[in-house]
């Protein structure tokens, strides 16, 4: 089986210990030693659902990449996406409504890929699991933490998110995990998690896609073939 993570730092593997070293025991890394699936990490800290970061650059844009990405790793049996935390960022000015038409454009990219199962080019599509981020740390609301005035009122976002994103998947039928469930961001860096977190949350998600999985009964999405010519 062959699982792709669409995520930002939390996926990438970004503690809260600010080392901005990669923790080999990320949740995705956790998730595959025991599913025993193929995980294809496609993860970039920063990465926000749409459009570019006016400070950091377009190469933080979720949406812009994502059909080739993929295109490039087809066949897919299934992709989970969890993004929107630097959505809540003070300089993009999004409500959680907004961050939910985010995630739902990227489940859109995914339902037109043709990414499944099948020869290139095929018009299957693969399932998708969303994932709401945990809430922000109280500390992103204290005015004496350095990073405070880029997250402002993050926290109050975070707290809607996973209702408005919840019922978005409910509506569309979709699978959808709330990571406040089994996550939590760190005291200490209010948009991270501790190591032990990660491990949990990959614990969680395997079980969790051990269970869909056997009990999925999986549905070709018929779009037009999206690919013509010779291709190298």
């Amino acid at each position: 089986m062959r699982i792709l993570i669409y995520g930002d730092s939390n996926s990438w593997g970004y503690l809260d210990d600010g080392s901005g070293q990669r923790f080999g025991g990320r949740w995705p890394q956790q998730m595959a030693s025991q599913l025993g699936a193929e995980i294809i990490e496609e993860c970039l800290p920063g990465r926000v659902t749409h459009g570019a970061d006016p400070m950091e650059g377009p190469q933080f844009d979720g949406t812009a990449p994502f059909l080739a990405i993929l295109m490039s790793h087809q066949p897919l049996d299934h992709v989970i996406i969890m993004l929107g935390t630097n959505d809540m960022k003070a300089r993009f000015d999004r409500s959680a409504e907004d961050i939910c038409a985010g995630v739902m454009q990227l489940v859109d990219i995914v339902g037109a890929s043709g990414a499944g199962h099948g020869g290139w080019g095929a018009a299957a599509a693969p399932p998708v699991t969303v994932i709401c981020p945990p809430m922000l740390g109280k500390r992103a609301a204290d005015e004496s933490w350095e990073r405070h005035r880029e997250w402002r009122g993050g926290v109050e976002k975070s707290q809607k998110l996973p209702g408005v994103l919840g019922r978005a998947c409910t509506a569309r039928g979709l699978d959808f995990v709330d990571a406040n469930e089994f996550a939590i961001s760190s005291a200490v860096d209010p948009i991270h998690w501790q190591a032990d977190t990660h491990r949990n949350f990959g614990e969680a998600m395997a079980a969790h896609m051990d269970a869909f999985v056997k009990t999925l009964t999986r549905v070709a999405v018929r779009v037009p073939a999206r690919h013509t010519g010779a291709q190298s």
